[in-house]
Order: structure tokens, then sequence, then C-alpha cells
């Protein structure tokens, strides 16, 4: 004959059957589970049930739930409290109304627990939302007593306080949430195996109580249809097979409870697994989600916003660990307002002792830093200064140059350019397609002292110091107009100009637009060298150049006192003084065809292989080898030295 625990088997069955099926069937058979376990209730004879269709109102000015006793105390220092509801409320009424939740764990999850509460669904209408004119979130690490309370954050205020960590993140991640899902699937996994072996056990004792209650109401029935003149025995054992029956009920509880409640834990698990496998399967690769946005973004805005590396005491933090780290690949601080305009007054101030600005790109093994990127100022007015300020009372004040103060550059390329871009375009790549850059506005650097150089430096005793010349090192300065001027405030020239290298050129020369090496003589090209005094050639006595050559179509040598030529310490000279020209040395001589326009005096002995004459005048001997006539006189005086009026001068000393 058919029992009604034949009938919740069937159901337990299938119910057991639904672990792996969608969440809206496994519902369904929760349904009908729920009406055994309503059964199972009604049969035990224990605890109160009272349930109305209507409305339940438990009024009194004070009310405790619980398992406590009349006091109130908990009873046994255990006891469980369920409210369950599809809507629950909490309402602390009046102004001084309050509501005070109290345990060493409170946890709020927005979740759907199921009509069993076996469940943590996640909707799309999960939220938690705290509402006041004040709200207080303090995180303390103290120990058995909270030593410090949580300060009022006033009237519209929020305040949140935490001696250790605080963390706040608007992030979707990816690989993370990928090895989290991943860790998560395999505990499921492994949960999902022991459920199902407690399954089967639980099963197994549902099976033997259900044969068990089977066992009893047959036997039962069996005596229900006994002969009248055995009643009074059958009654005897009735009352006997009741007492059995009532108490197996509480076994078929736990074991169909236990069944019941492993059916829908391993449901549960089945459904947790599902669902964390789908969303780690839309999960995108790390180089799409990389590359594209999350959308995930956090604001912060305020009228004035302080961030400080205080202690909860006001005192502020230098250690090395204190800090304020923001990382990002681009960063914008905008002093702009609502229409993107400058902010009139607006400025960005940086106050440290020290400020570094990097570009910086370390290798893969971290050992190398390669220089990479751009720094880029766009300013009217753009001062780098090394300089002590002072305080007045109407502003800020230069004070003077502060000891030791430099300013460095250094690259391989410095480009300074105040070029005026005209039309200018360029390609989304940023590159310029189309344009002019005209060269206008000025450079101007002032300094007591300005060098350039191109060295190579080493260490030695711990500073830097001259190694040698950079190799193929080269200062170029192009420009239509080049001054180099040495003047003081009233244009007298003053300080010196020097040029040393070795080999020095001064060219007034095209050149080739590619190579820019020399092509041909400017045309109308001139070059001017003027000074009171021009040494060329010589330094000082002692420092003479071995070699002068000038070459060219045409050279004019003017002075108008004296111009003098010497060779060998005055050996022979050249003069050209007082309107007269003067030529001595220990020997002269004169090639090719000579003229001689003026009267010619010979002070000395005159020889020639032929000498021809209009008209021939001996004034005290006239000699030859063939005419004697008249008496021979001595040969005139010798010729006289001329004694140069130039001496050598030193150049003066830079």
């Amino acid at each position: 004959m058919g029992y009604i625990f034949d009938d919740w088997k069937k159901i337990l069955d299938t119910y057991q059957e639904c672990v792996e099926k969608e969440l809206e069937e496994i519902h369904q058979q929760k349904a009908e589970v729920q009406q055994i376990k309503a059964d199972i209730f009604n049969r035990l004879d224990s605890g109160l049930y009272y349930h109305s269709n209507e409305r339940i109102v438990i009024s009194a000015p004070e009310i405790v739930i619980g398992n406590v006793d009349k006091s109130g105390d908990l009873s046994g220092g255990m006891g469980r409290v369920v409210i369950k509801g599809s809507d629950i409320k909490l309402e602390g009424v009046g102004e001084s109304g309050s509501i005070t939740s109290r345990a060493p764990s409170i946890r709020q999850v927005a979740v759907n627990p199921g009509t069993d509460g076996m469940e943590n669904v996640v909707c799309d209408t999960s939220e938690i939302v705290s509402q006041a004119c004040n709200i207080v979130m303090h995180s303390s690490d103290s120990k058995d007593v909270f030593s410090q309370k949580a300060e009022s954050a006033g009237r519209g205020g929020i305040w949140i306080h935490a001696d250790q960590d605080l963390n706040i993140e608007a992030a979707l991640t990816n690989d993370k949430r990928k090895e989290t899902i991943e860790a998560q699937v395999s505990i499921l996994t492994e949960q999902a195996t022991n459920l199902k072996n407690q399954l089967k056990a639980c099963k197994d004792d549902v099976d033997t109580v259900f044969k068990q209650m089977n066992a009893l109401l047959t036997i039962e029935d069996e005596k229900n249809g006994a002969k009248d003149y055995a009643l009074h025995v059958n009654m005897v054992d009735l009352d006997e097979l009741h007492q059995q029956m009532d108490e197996t009920l509480p076994s078929l509880y736990q074991s169909t409870m236990m069944f019941i409640r492993t059916v829908s834990q391993l449901a549960e698990v089945n459904r947790k697994k599902k669902a964390l496998e789908e969303e780690k399967k839309a999960l995108k690769s790390t180089d799409d989600f990389k590359q594209k946005t999350t959308g995930a973004q956090m604001n912060i805005s305020a009228e004035k916003i302080i961030m400080a590396t205080n202690d909860g005491d006001g005192n502020i933090h230098t250690n090395d660990e204190a800090g304020i780290v923001i990382n990002t690949p681009r960063m914008n601080m905008n002093m702009t307002d609502e229409n993107g305009k400058l902010v009139e007054k607006g400025g960005l101030g940086i106050t440290a002792q020290n400020v570094n600005i990097s570009t910086l790109n370390p290798s893969d093994d971290n050992m190398e830093l390669a220089a990479t990127g751009s720094v880029n100022i766009q300013s009217k007015d753009i001062s780098f200064e090394a300089m002590d300020l002072k305080r007045s009372d109407v502003s800020i004040q230069e004070k003077q140059l502060t000891d030791d103060g430099i300013i460095s550059m250094t690259a391989k390329t410095i480009e300074v350019s105040t070029a005026n871009p005209q039309n200018v375009e360029r390609d989304k790549d940023g590159k310029l397609t189309k344009g002019d850059f005209v060269g206008t506005g000025d450079v101007i650097i002032k300094s007591k002292t300005v060098t350039l150089e191109s060295l190579d430096y080493e260490v030695a005793d711990g500073n830097l110091k001259t190694k040698a010349l950079t190799k193929d090192s080269k200062l170029s300065v192009r420009t239509e107009k080049t001054d180099i001027l040495s003047a003081d405030a009233e244009g007298k020239a003053t300080g010196s100009f020097s040029v040393n290298a070795k080999a020095v050129s001064v060219k007034s020369m095209d050149v080739d637009k590619e190579k820019l090496t020399d092509s041909a003589l400017a045309a109308g090209s001139t070059m001017t060298l003027v000074s009171e005094k021009m040494y060329v050639g010589s330094k000082s006595k002692d420092i003479k150049s071995k070699k002068i050559q000038a070459q060219t179509e045409e050279l004019g040598l003017f002075a108008d006192k004296t111009l003098e030529a010497q060779q060998g310490e005055a050996k022979a000279v050249l003069q050209l003084a007082d309107g007269n020209a003067a030529l001595s040395g220990s020997k002269t001589q004169v090639y090719g065809d000579t003229t001689i326009n003026a009267k010619t005096e010979v002070k000395g002995e005159l020889k020639a292989p032929k000498l021809s004459g209009d008209s021939i005048e001996a004034k005290s001997a006239f000699k030859s080898p063939n005419i004697s006539d008249g008496m021979a006189a001595g040969g005139g005086g010798g010729g006289g030295s001329l004694s140069a009026k130039l001496k050598t001068e030193d150049a003066p000393k830079e």
C-alpha cells in the first residue's frame, strides 16, 4: 500500500536531480520541498508555530526577541534569530530615535538569499544606501576596548578614519579577477565533490528512516484491520506503535532536513561555479583589457581639497615611507573654468627641497634607465632662477644669487629657437607636413662669464675633471648677422676677444646647402680687420708664426707714416717713410729689365758687364784696361746700411 513517504521520496529524488539546473527550476522544486518540511513540522510535537494570513502585532514598552530567560539575558550563551521577509524595516521613531547594532562581526551583503536562505544571488537591484546628515566611519586597531571615540563629522559631513590602511578603489580588474575566479572555482569544485559524497550519505539516511516509517505504518494498518475480539490488545499495541513513530519523527526530520539542506548547498555551489565560469569566459584578454577603457572612474569634487601626510595628532611625517604617490600613464591638472578657459590669476605651486621631473624608462631588468619621451612647457614667460628671495610688506623680492647655484642642461642636442611658425600643419602623429618657421625674437644671455664647452670628463678624487675635448665636437653659429661686442655702457670698446684653435679660418664663402662645405667666394664679400695696433704673425718676441702667406689678385698695403718690412733681425729692410723708399741688405739683387726714372746716386762701386750712356762724367778718375786718360783717383765711399725704425713689440697679454 502506498504512503505519503513514497510521494516525499519522489519529490526529494526530483529535487536532487535539479542541482545543476537553472535557478528558476530549482525554485520550483524548492516550493514542493517546502511542503515536505511543513508536513514534517506539523507532525512534530515540538515548538510553537503561530500563523496569520493578515497581521501580527507584538506591542510592549520593551521587546526582547531571542533565546533569553525572563530577565532578557541570553540563555546558554547561544541563540539564533532569523528575520525573513521580502520587505524588512527597522525604524527608530522620534528625534532621539536610534538603531544600534553590536556584534564582533557585522556584514551587509546585497544579495538575494532565497526562501531557504541558502542562496547568494546578485541582482540588478543589489545596493546598499546610507543617507544621513552626519556619517562617521572609524577603523581602529584597539584591543579589548576602543580607546578612541569616533568624532562627529558635523552636519553635512562624512568622516572616515583608519589607524592603518584606507583603500578607496574604482577599478575593474581582469588578471586578478581571473585568478580569483579560478581559485574560487577550484574551491567550489572541491566543495561540490564533498557535498556529493555527503548527499549520498544523507540519501541513505533518508531512505532508512522512510523504510522505518513505512514499516511502522504497515503494522498500524494491519492492526487497524484486526478482529474485534483482539481490539484491547490491538489498542495497546497501537499506542506502543504510535510512540515508536513519535520517537522516529525527529530522526525523520533531521535526516530529511539535512538532505534538503545538502541538496540546496550543492545546487548553490553549482550555480556559483557556473556563473563564475561564465564571467571568466567573458573576460577580455590582457592586451584587450589594457588597451581599452573599462569605464571605471573616481570623482572627487570640493571647493578646497587638502592632502597631507599627517598622523592622527596632526604631526607632519617626513620619514622616507611618508609621501603621496600617484601612478598613472597620464595626469592633467587644469586651472580652467567651465568653458575651458584659464582661471584668471590661477596658479600651480610646487614647493619642495628637491623637485624631480623624469622621463627615464627602466629596462626589463631595471639595470638601465633610458631617457625617453619629452617635457614640454608652454608659456608666455618662462624663468629658471637660482635665487635667494626675501619678503617685504608688498611682495616677495630678489635678494641675491644663491651661493653655489647652478642651472645645468645636458643633452646630445640642445636647441634654442625663436623661429615664429607660420601656416604650420601637422598630421595626426604630430609630424610637420606644411609651414614656415621665420626667425624672430631674441636670445639674451646675461652673465659675468659665459662658457661653451664640448668636453669629456672623468671622475678623480670624487670630482669631475676634464679628460679631453669631445671627439668630433662642433660649435656652429648660423645667422644673417653675427656681432661679438665688448663695449661698456658709453659705447667704448673694452675687454678682449680671443679665438684659439689648431686651425683658424675666417672666410666669406658660399657653402653647399646640404654638407655646408666651402663652395665659392661670396660675391661682393669683404673682410675688415681694424685696430689701433695690429699684430699678425707674432704674439711675442719668442712666439712667432712660422709662415704667413698672402695670395690674391690685388694686394694693397697702406700706411700714413711708415711701411717697413724686415727679415732676419733687420739684416734686410724695405722701408717706406717720409716720402722716401729705402732698401737695405748685405746683398741686394734686382732681376729683370729695370728702369729708373729719376736721378740715381750710387755710393759704392758699380760693376756691370756693359755700361752705356749718352754722357759719362768722371770727377776724380776714369779707368779702363784699354783707355787711360788723366790721372787715376781713388774710388768713392762704400754704400751705408739702413737702420730699421720699427722695433718688435709683444702683443698685449689677454
